[in-house]
């Protein structure tokens, strides 16, 4: 393929994923009653009662139930028991065609979609009870060497960061180390204070704070700031954009601040905080602070659409905003991290609902965002958390539903691509239907 690939040319080549092996394909189960001859010519069962399923060397698609009972008085009490076993494997073979037909119908829909997201490569993962249900690839990580975009496929994520460093915040506040309404100067003196009004870090993660968003060609940057502190003098000395509280404006600076307050009150570098603290206890293992000089065999290269080719993203660094949008990974990771806060490995259950709370505004209004996550209604009124990112060469979504404990992520390796927040909302949909809907998947 040549170097700028056409959009006719991508989608002939999309590799449709597989899922992970599922119990689903060993199919039913089979009860076999082995009897043996007494010396009446009559037959019996032997003195013992147990139960065991074979899923192995049974022809294909059959599971084995051998039984064995004993005649002696307690054999009523071993047959009940036999016979709850059995419906439960009855049940569990249920729910595993269920699983599948909902896989099958989340895979069908994105390649359906695929194409019309104009995008090199797309990765995605869906997460439901507490488990990764589905994750797989489709086009092309690398257009230039024709490498497939898979579930290992590494991404930038872009602003979906920037739940990631809330997290970390919320862990101080929980230990007490921080607090959400005091001036940031108490964490970060060097932040000079504003007269427009004292900023809290409350402030700082509902984007409520005053502080600007870029300017001009600054996404674009190729600048290397070796610390935190350094990155903050992109904009700490300009004038707030309004009084803090007073309304909402989306700024990705104002999350540098968040990575210098971790930084201050857990005395570890910031992306030395995030390995210990998130990435670790979530089991994130490929995600990190990107730095472009050190290789990463997984990671997927960034494009841009001209037209209907693509071409190659420039080379920026990511140092200016590791907290708002520095951080890499898989989409496996993404939906890794949301089972981890489900289960309370980062944060206790009353924290973490803290963070999912619609912001408040000075005049009393609310706003769409809370403690790092955006808020968003479905078409039943139901409330998601999730989060977007647009990165150079890069396109990202996140959707998470803590009530029904499903999680998905969705990698692009271009950037603007529109439609993965209706596509997403559409997977989340399959995974949470309205309860008056029969439910079809994991956990029903």
């Amino acid at each position: 393929m040549r170097k700028n690939a056409t959009l006719a040319q991508l989608n002939l080549a999309t590799h449709s994923p597989s899922p992970r092996p599922s119990p689903a394909g060993r199919g039913k189960i089979i009860v076999r009653l082995p009897t043996f001859p007494t010396r009446s010519g009559l037959s019996r069962a032997p003195q013992r009662c147990s139960l065991s399923l074979e899923g192995e060397g049974q022809g294909e698609g059959e599971q084995c139930a051998h039984l064995f009972m004993s005649p002696s008085p307690s054999m009523m009490v071993c047959h009940s028991v036999v016979l709850f076993i059995l419906a439960f494997f009855l049940a569990v073979q249920v729910t595993f065609a269920q699983t599948a037909e909902t896989v099958a119908r989340l895979k069908q829909t994105v390649e359906k979609e695929f194409p019309s997201l104009r995008t090199p490569g797309l990765s995605v993962a869906i997460a439901a009870d507490h488990e990764i249900l589905w994750s797989g690839g489709f086009g092309f990580a690398d257009l230039e060497n024709q490498k497939p975009a898979g579930s290992r496929t590494v991404y930038r994520y872009a602003s979906i960061s920037k739940p990631i460093a809330a997290t970390a915040v919320m862990q101080l506040v929980q230990r007490s180390k921080v607090s959400l309404d005091i001036p940031i100067q108490r964490y970060v003196p060097s932040f000079p204070s504003k007269p427009e009004g004292d900023i809290t870090l409350r402030h700082l993660m509902t984007h409520t704070s005053g502080i600007r968003h870029y300017r001009g060609l600054e996404m674009l940057s190729n600048q290397r700031y070796d610390t935190v502190e350094a990155a903050l003098g992109i904009f700490k000395d300009d004038p707030l954009e309004f009084k803090p509280g007073a309304k909402y404006q989306y700024s990705s600076y104002a999350y540098n601040i968040l990575a210098a307050v971790v930084e201050e009150a857990s005395d570890k570098s910031f992306r030395e905080y995030l390995r210990e603290r998130i990435f670790r206890p979530a089991g994130m293992s490929a995600s990190d602070s990107q730095f472009l000089e050190q290789a990463n065999e997984e990671r997927c290269k960034p494009y841009i659409r001209k037209g209907d080719e693509f071409v190659v993203a420039p080379k920026v660094d990511l140092s200016c905003k590791w907290a708002g949008g520095g951080m890499a990974g898989t989409a496996e990771d993404l939906v890794r991290f949301c089972i981890a806060l489900q289960r309370g490995d980062l944060l206790r259950a009353k924290t973490a609902a803290q963070m999912f709370e619609a912001a408040a505004l000075a005049d009393g209004s609310r706003t769409e965002y809370g403690l790092g996550w955006r808020l968003r209604k479905d078409k039943q009124q139901r409330v998601w958390v999730g989060h977007s990112g647009g990165a150079t060469g890069g396109t990202t979504y996140f959707l998470h539903n803590p009530q029904a404990k499903v999680a998905l992520a969705l990698l692009a390796n271009a950037q603007e691509v529109k439609g993965l927040d209706n596509l997403a909302m559409r997977l989340g949909e399959i995974l949470s239907p309205p309860p008056e809907q029969p439910v079809a998947g994991k956990g029903d």
